[in-house]
């Protein structure tokens, strides 16, 4: 089974409690205004991975706590993500968070039990809901105040107040390609970095 895949970083702590693997997927059938990393949106972009090799690489890494999934869309690769959370979880102790432009109720209705199973048994923080840019208030770790952070499960419950804290923690990262700023910016951040990029192709945004 393969995934496209955008990006990933081995190793950050501006995504999620603790050290973790950030990994996003690429497609995105949304077009929100303000999108904070419009070129994860085209389908047919970034590079097919298969699972297992993703899954080995995230095991190479020895000092993360978990791995956070964002996108693009995960839910678009439904299949790939499946396969890919079933091997963390049955072959790690990793925790999961992941972002979604769905709702919880959106997913819920799709009927779809590859989709029942991660909510139910694959992921320990969810963060559902379409990034709108006018309800873009700061807060950590998500891009709007519509969207919810959803405690799937109780192993990050001591972390509550870190999603509820005014201001946002960016990482860069250098690779000899380009140059990747990780996490979710503040606005007037993302416009200094859309001014960067503008200047820049080899400049990229990975929320």
């Amino acid at each position: 089974m393969f995934i496209r895949i955008h990006d990933f970083v081995p190793k950050t702590r501006a995504l999620g409690p603790e050290e973790r693997f950030a990994i996003w997927f690429q497609g995105c059938n949304r077009m929100c205004k303000g999108c904070m990393s419009p070129e994860t949106r085209n389908v047919k972009s970034g590079h097919l991975v298969e699972t297992e090799d993703i899954y080995k690489y995230i095991l190479q890494q020895k000092s993360i706590e978990g791995i956070t999934i964002s996108g693009g869309e995960p839910f678009l690769q439904i299949d790939g993500l499946y396969e890919l959370l079933a091997k963390i979880c049955k072959r790690t102790t990793l925790g999961v968070m992941l972002y979604t432009g769905y709702t919880v109720t959106e997913l819920r209705k799709l009927g779809n039990d590859r989709i029942d199973e991660i909510l139910d048994n694959y992921v320990d923080i969810l963060i559902d809901g379409q990034y709108i840019d006018a309800l873009n208030d700061g807060i950590n770790l998500r891009g709007s105040s519509n969207q919810n952070v959803i405690f799937m499960t109780d192993r990050y419950k001591g972390y509550r107040d870190l999603f509820n804290k005014k201001g946002r923690n960016i990482e860069i990262y250098a690779t000899p390609k380009n140059v990747v700023m990780v996490g979710v910016p503040t606005k007037t951040t993302l416009q200094e970095w859309h001014k960067i990029t503008a200047k820049d192709g080899q400049c990229e945004l990975s929320v």
